[in-house]
């Protein structure tokens, strides 16, 4: 039976050939690790096997992988999801990263306490991955590679040898239960290297060694007599166990350090530090967002500031403006906004229904009938502004704002704005109890109020690509309530009536990609409404059978669309936080300084 790194490594090759599109490939692979161990990563193989079929049905073909040597049929499918395509890519990334790191190490024997820096920025970048910060889980993944190749390279910053390159010198040693002063002289002899002895080293040495690094030669003639020795001054300094130890101690209470965490949360990092380099005296600071680290290795104090140099990194913020109008339509409008008639302000806008979610770049002409792309009613505008096609949206029947959210939000993170109100309503019910004869003995009622909520709510989650492009994924909820109806019904010669909230309800799901500052323009959600309101003498109106000669009803018929306006900005550096904030600021500044004067 495979062992468990073996089905690792099947499962990464399947995960790279679905994301290749090879489905058939990938198919076959995940169906073995299933049979080979069907506890192995279950949920995951599943679901890829589920998708990779999905993906095969599609093109009507029932595609077997076939070896390499054979001819094989190529199969066309359709796009992913491009979150879900993000989502696998980050995936795909991380555990590509983990089989990198494991096979450096073997390959080159890279000693552990090196690798404690990339095993650092992979536990991070799990993390990361678990709370859905995909973009960091791939910066991150990407960085524990990068750290592995300089460690391979030699220009990684870690730990050096303990005698530079003087412990690289080479000795060799013939000695039969020789005293240890002549040893060192011996070695002093050979290498030329200053040797200091402290009070209290003494013993024999047995060694036989040929062409051996001078570090290796100290460690064994130390280890047999219960030695240490240090690089110190430029000299190397032999003491016994009990000294080392205590200059240990007081080395350690002195190398006390504070890192400043700038961007990152220090509690996090300063968790993930202590779980990797096995740290006890390490501490976060919560008021200055630092890390107290008490460390007594300068090796490993610089690996410490590296592994925090590479997770303090800035996450880039994206600012959302969003306009949600309602359009009533008027007469001449009754099935939907006609955006053909606004081609003479789309010109003047210098916009153009273009790029890869549209699929052809349509011209408009006035009198011309211009066809648009087939796909989804959604279209990007090359500018954020959109008041002059809000304007001319007016002409096309009654325009109501209905909310103009604002917010900024982490790259990966998901924002959500909820405007609602609940409208309570009371639901009664009775119980009636009977004797043996049928006659009622007993009545009981009770009533129960719930609640329905009615208004927005806006959910985005944004992600930064490259080139200053934004991939959004959000959903867009909004309900009204139409009326409170009057609802009655008869049970067991009782009467009930109460009223129950009639609510329309519109949602639209999108997956879209903008550059930054460009406007992203939904449309398409039509409501119809029939109202039917009442007018009358008062009083006389309410009268039983005779009311309907003091009274008229009147029926009115409205359609109106929902139009969806959103433009997101990337928020990077100071400047660009200030160039997104300043009309906001001065339109309040202004409004201020106006209520001022009215009061002089």
């Amino acid at each position: 039976q495979s062992s468990r790194s073996d089905l690792e490594l099947q499962y990464m090759k399947a995960v790279n050939a679905y994301m290749d599109k090879n489905h058939a490939q990938s198919l076959a692979t995940f169906k073995s690790i299933q049979e080979t161990d069907p506890t192995f990563r279950a949920t995951q193989v599943k679901k890829y096997i589920r998708l990779a079929e999905t993906q095969l049905n599609k093109t009507g073909l029932k595609e077997v992988f076939k070896p390499a040597e054979e001819k094989t049929v190529e199969v066309e499918v359709s796009k992913e999801g491009e979150l879900e395509a993000y989502v696998m890519t980050a995936q795909r990334l991380l555990l590509d990263a983990y089989a990198y790191v494991q096979d450096m190490e073997k390959k080159h024997q890279i000693p552990s306490f090196e690798m404690t820096a990339p095993q650092s920025t992979l536990t991070m970048a799990k993390k990361a991955y678990e709370q859905k910060q995909y973009t960091e889980t791939i910066r991150l993944a990407n960085q524990a590679r990068l750290q592995v190749d300089q460690i391979i390279q030699g220009e990684y910053e870690g730990e050096k040898p303990l005698l530079g390159e003087i412990g690289k010198s080479l000795v060799t040693l013939n000695l039969n239960n020789a005293p240890l002063e002549q040893t060192l002289k011996q070695i002093y002899d050979i290498t030329g290297v200053n040797i200091i002895v402290f009070k209290g080293v003494g013993g024999k040495v047995t060694v036989n060694i040929k062409d051996e690094p001078l570090q290796k030669a100290l460690d064994l003639i130390c280890e047999a007599n219960g030695l240490k020795y240090i690089e110190e001054d430029g000299a190397i300094k032999i003491m016994t166990r009990e000294e080392y130890n205590t200059r240990d101690k007081a080395l350690q209470e002195t190398n006390r350090r504070v890192f400043n965490v700038y961007y990152g949360d220090a509690a996090l990092i300063t968790k993930a530090l202590r779980e990797t380099f096995q740290l006890e005296n390490i501490v976060h600071d919560p008021r200055t967002n630092s890390i107290i680290a008490d460390v007594y290795n300068p090796a490993l104090l610089q690996q410490i500031q590296n592994v925090i140099s590479s997770l303090d990194m800035p996450i880039s913020q994206v600012l959302i403006e969003a306009k949600i109008i309602e359009v009533v339509l008027s007469k001449a409008n009754t099935f939907s906004i006609d955006w053909l008639i606004s081609s003479k302000m789309i010109s003047a806008l210098d916009t153009t229904l273009t790029g890869p979610r549209y699929g052809a770049t349509p011209t408009f002409t006035p009198g011309v009938t211009s066809t648009l792309p087939s796909g989804d009613f959604a279209f990007g505008l090359t500018n954020s502004d959109v008041n002059s096609l809000i304007t001319a949206l007016a002409s096309q029947g009654e325009v109501k704002l209905v909310q103009a959210p604002k917010i900024m939000c982490l790259n990966g993170t998901t924002a959500i704005i909820r405007v609602v109100q609940n409208y309570p309503y009371i639901i009664p019910e009775y119980t009636r109890t009977t004797g043996t004869s049928s006659e009622v003995t007993d009545t009981t009622g009770s009533f129960t109020v719930q609640e329905e909520e009615v208004g927005t709510e806006f959910e985005v989650t944004p992600i930064i690509q490259r080139n200053r492009t934004i991939f959004l994924s959000m959903n867009i909820f909004d309900s009204r309530l139409v009326k409170m109806e009057e609802l009655s019904a008869v049970a067991a010669g009782e009467a009930y009536e109460t009223q129950y909230p009639i609510i329309s309800k519109r949602e639209t799901t999108q997956n879209v990609t903008l550059f930054d500052g460009q406007t992203l323009v939904i449309g398409g959600m039509i409501q119809h409404r029939e109202e039917v309101t009442e007018s009358g003498v008062p009083f006389l109106r309410r009268i039983p059978l005779l009311g309907y000669l003091f009274k008229k009803p009147a029926y009115a018929k409205s359609t109106s669309e929902l139009v969806m306006f959103l433009t997101p900005y990337i928020v990077t550096t100071y400047q660009e936080a200030e160039s997104v904030s300043m009309p906001d600021r001065q339109k309040t500044d202004r409004e201020i300084n106006a209520g001022i004067l009215e009061k002089f």
